[in-house]
């Protein structure tokens, strides 16, 4: 059974009620209607510097120098009597003499014997005030600074609205681009009247590279400056605590904003740092924007004194581009004609006509470079084509002199230039020329083309010739893009014939070859093996006499005649793939179902014939041609396949004769087929090419090598 909770006596509720205000963490206070005090709580003392029995019924006008405090709550009295709540902001002075701005807030106590007032004191210096006052000062200084375009009424501007909510006073200075440091604002004026103080602004933080503005400025970092004991001249100027806040707008560093505290008796931290920054940071926006501003203004001036000046190179200009495209347009048109064909001559012949009519010329020509020199072989004039062909050797006439130096030559006066070979029909009425080369990739001299006599009597001028060697640079990739084409032409042609040759000589070849094997065939099996078959009787009968004489002498016999035998069977053997006798007898069918089969003897590989119903003659070169590519392809899955069974079938039709030979092996890569130790391969494929037939070889993954060879059928004569 729980116990009632015993009542409270009057005094123990007074007293849980003053321990309950003792540890709220704001100033309150109580006072009667004249202001006497009645209760101040802990956070009081703390925030005022005065103890409770310090202030016990004094009144708090005398405590805390507001006398407008207790006024403003009289006359909001009939306010509080409403039950409603009354604030206000007042200046007051701590028990050190330190003054700071603090947000009251009042309501009224009553009872049935007194009237009492509570006061609620907050610091506008808490952290929360601090960054409200700071966005308030921040929208203020942009309204201001908005539409600013020089630096000096802004800045004045915020040095103002800083004093006093974040600073007792504030100096703004800027760096000069010549580095000089330069004060552009300050705030109050007052400061001027305070000696020490401002002596120190104006003579030692401008200098000072430990704590002043130079160490800000050239490292860009703020200092903040809580206690000057270190800092003498700081100290003997009264400056209690101080803060350089720089202002930068990457990359650049305009100035600094130095927030000084001083008879207020602040003390600034990392909090206040904070805001400082933060209002710099906004601010330097607004500088960036006047400097790109008045940076725009230098630039529009700068550009109005040029404009009259660039209209006239401007007008100099389109006239130069008109011309330039005219000139543009006349290259690509003669690049399309030049290149319009791969034949040198009618190059040149296209190439002179152009010069001649681009620099308004009466004749010219245009001709190659060769082994001799320069040389030439039409002359047109006047639209009149002149056969006429001729060759300067090197350092000879103009042309000769060009191929030498590799530059263009002209001359006003070719009766009396030195170079001039007159004893040349064409060179008997010259009077002005320009012969200019036509280079290379390499710089060499490719060929040339010479222009001479204008129509309308004058010489030559710059233009004609800078014209002149505009050209040349077109003509040289025509000219070198028909001569490859020439060059290739003529290479493929050798490549052809010596590749026809080649295969001439290689059937050629083959065909001797098969006539040796056909002869040493033929010897083999008529003489070398008849001689042997004759030698075999006589050792027969040999024996028989030796067998009553001497049986030791008569089993040698017998055993020279076994050996005699195997010898027999090696020359027909021997003889038999040098040449098949049954390819002549039985064709080719046959020839390729016995060689198959004897393989399978000697392999022990199975090979599966299947032959067509019919045998058609063929020509001699062609069933000897089939007949050795069966015999490689056998060859070769003896050596590299490790085949099991192979696929043999040949099959016809009117025209064309297929055999195809397939085995399980394990296959041939694409590298073995065109490889340089495949030739058994390209034998194989040469000997159907050279017959009009076609030969195919690929590998199946899993299923072994397929051969495949087509010939065209001949009939036999």
């Amino acid at each position: 059974m729980q116990s009632k909770p015993e009542p409270l006596y009057s005094e123990e509720k007074l007293s849980l009620q003053t321990q309950l205000l003792n540890v709220v963490e704001q100033a309150i206070l109580t006072v009667d209607m004249t202001g006497s005090i009645v209760f101040w709580n802990h956070f009081a003392e703390t925030l005022y510097g005065w103890k409770v029995e310090e202030v016990q019924g004094r009144n708090i006008d005398e405590v805390l120098a507001t006398p407008l405090l207790m006024e403003s709550v009289h006359a909001n009295l009939e306010q509080l009597q409403r039950g409603k709540g009354w604030a206000g902001e007042f200046r007051v002075k701590r028990q050190g003499g330190t003054t700071f701005t603090a947000h009251f807030s009042a309501s009224l106590i009553q009872s049935e014997q007194h009237t009492l007032i509570s006061i609620v004191g907050i610091s506008n210096e808490n952290p929360e005030h601090q960054l409200q006052e700071a966005n308030r000062l921040l929208a203020e200084a942009s309204a201001r600074l908005i539409d600013a375009v020089d630096y000096q009424t802004p800045l004045s501007t915020l040095a103002q609205l800083a004093v006093p909510q974040l600073a007792d006073w504030c100096a703004v200075h800027l760096q000069k681009t010549d580095g000089l440091i330069e004060q552009v604002a300050l705030a109050p004026a007052e400061i001027v009247k305070l000696q020490a103080a401002y002596d120190w602004l104006q003579n030692y933080l401008p200098y000072d590279d430990t704590y002043g503005l130079p160490a800000v400025l050239s490292s860009g970092e703020p200092k903040l400056v809580s206690d000057v004991a270190a800092d003498l001249s700081a100290a003997a100027a009264a400056i209690k605590s101080y803060m350089i806040v720089p202002l930068i707008a990457h990359p650049q560093t305009f100035g600094a904003i130095t927030f000084v505290a001083t008879e207020s008796g602040r003390r600034f931290d990392q909090n206040a740092l904070a805001l400082a920054e933060n209002l710099a940071s906004h601010i330097t926006i607004y500088l960036d924007k006047i400097r790109l501003y008045r940076e725009s203004q230098q630039l529009n001036t700068e550009l109005e004194q040029r404009v009259s000046e660039r209209t006239v190179e401007l007008s100099a200009a389109i006239g130069d581009l008109k011309q330039s495209e005219a000139t543009v347009q006349t290259l690509f048109r003669i690049s399309n004609k030049l290149n319009a064909t791969l034949e040198v001559n009618t190059i040149l012949d296209e190439l002179a006509q152009e010069a001649i009519r681009i620099v308004n010329g009466e004749s010219g020509f245009a001709g190659l470079r060769t082994i001799d020199g320069m040389t030439v072989r039409k002359y047109f004039k006047q639209g009149e084509v002149i056969l006429f062909e001729h060759t300067w050797p090197p350092g000879q006439g103009i042309p000769g002199w060009v191929l030498e130096h590799k530059v263009p030559y002209g001359t006003s006066d070719a009766a009396h230039d030195p170079r001039m070979r007159y004893e040349l029909a064409i060179n008997s009425d010259v009077r002005t020329l320009i012969c200019t080369p036509i280079l290379d990739s390499a710089g060499e001299v490719l060929a040339y083309f010479d222009i001479r006599n204008k129509l309308d009597g004058e010489g030559f001028t710059i233009d004609d010739q800078e014209m002149l060697m505009a050209i040349a640079p077109v003509a040289s990739i025509a000219i070198q893009n028909a001569l490859a084409y020439q060059q290739r032409l003529s290479a493929e042609a050798e490549l052809k014939e010596s590749y026809e040759r080649l295969r001439a000589l290689t059937a050629n070849m083959e065909s001797v070859r098969e006539e040796e094997r056909t002869q040493i065939a033929r010897e083999l099996h008529d003489q070398l093996g008849q001689a042997l078959t004759a030698m075999k009787f006589d050792l027969a009968w040999l024996a028989d006499r030796l067998m009553e004489k001497d049986a030791t002498l008569a089993k040698k016999t017998k055993t020279i005649t076994a050996q005699m035998d195997t010898m027999i069977k090696t020359v027909r053997r021997i003889a038999t793939e040098l040449r098949p006798g049954m390819m002549d007898d039985l064709g080719l069918a046959a020839s390729i179902e016995w060689q198959a089969r004897d393989f399978e003897k000697r392999t022990g590989i199975v090979c599966d014939v299947s032959m067509c119903s019919e045998d058609l003659p063929l020509p001699r070169d062609q069933s000897v041609a089939m007949f050795r590519i069966f015999q490689e392809a056998l060859t070769n899955v003896a050596r590299h396949a490790k085949a099991q069974l192979i696929e043999i079938s040949m099959t016809t039709t009117p025209e064309e004769l297929t055999l195809k030979v397939h085995d399980d092996g394990r296959g041939i890569k694409a590298h073995q087929i065109s490889g340089l130790h495949s030739l058994g391969l390209l034998g194989m494929r040469e000997r159907a090419k050279r017959l009009g037939g076609t030969f195919g070889i690929k590998s199946v993954p899993g299923d072994g090598t397929i051969v495949t060879v087509s010939l065209p059928i001949k009939k036999t004569e």
